[in-house]
């Protein structure tokens, strides 16, 4: 079980367990309110976390143990978060979000066998490490308010990111084997 800022999480197998890139997020995200949509919500802690500072917040995951993870944290941590499963945007169809946040999968494949194959699709971003962010930011547009934005963690071992969104960096931490950013995407006029 892992504490911060008076959240308690409690991890579950064949659920990402809050590693150096959930903590960046949970540390370093400014304070946002109001419909907040995250997406790939693995053990809920940067959902409860949001939540916990005010904003009404969505989850959302592929992986049904992911989003049983989310739902009893946020009971644990009697946080009110609206957990839903499914792909990406699909069950919040028709829904817009003044924010989207995700600690998105952006590892190109490695040799490393997963127990799990829920794990391999919440670290590995496709080929390129870029795949899952590419149709993350291709489909925003559509599910954001009008001054809407999306924040995302980025990893120097995904290959270039080629968007039209305008990126500023948040806050960057250098680890042994890669660097990771916390990112600000905001739609060009």
């Amino acid at each position: 079980m892992f504490s911060v800022s008076r959240i308690n999480i409690t991890n579950f197998e064949g659920v990402y367990e809050p590693a150096e890139d959930s903590w960046l997020m949970v540390n370093h995200l400014p304070e946002i309110k109001g419909r907040v949509l995250e997406i790939g919500c693995g053990s809920g802690i940067v959902s409860i976390h949001l939540a916990h500072k005010g904003a009404q917040v969505t989850a959302v995951d592929l992986n049904p143990k992911a989003v049983e993870a989310t739902r009893f944290n946020s009971r644990n941590n009697r946080i009110e978060v609206e957990v839903l499963e499914g792909d990406m945007f699909a069950p919040v169809s028709g829904r817009r979000f003044e924010t989207i946040v995700c600690n998105p999968p952006y590892l190109p494949p490695s040799d490393e066998k997963y127990r799990d194959s829920n794990l391999a699709l919440a670290v590995e971003g496709g080929p390129d490490g870029i795949g899952f962010i590419s149709r993350l930011l291709s489909e925003s547009p559509q599910h954001l308010e009008e001054d809407g934005s999306v924040y995302l963690i980025t990893s120097s071992r995904m290959q270039d990111l080629d968007t039209k969104w305008k990126r500023q960096i948040i806050h960057q931490e250098k680890y042994f084997f890669e660097r990771l950013a916390l990112e600000h995407f905001a739609p060009t006029a």
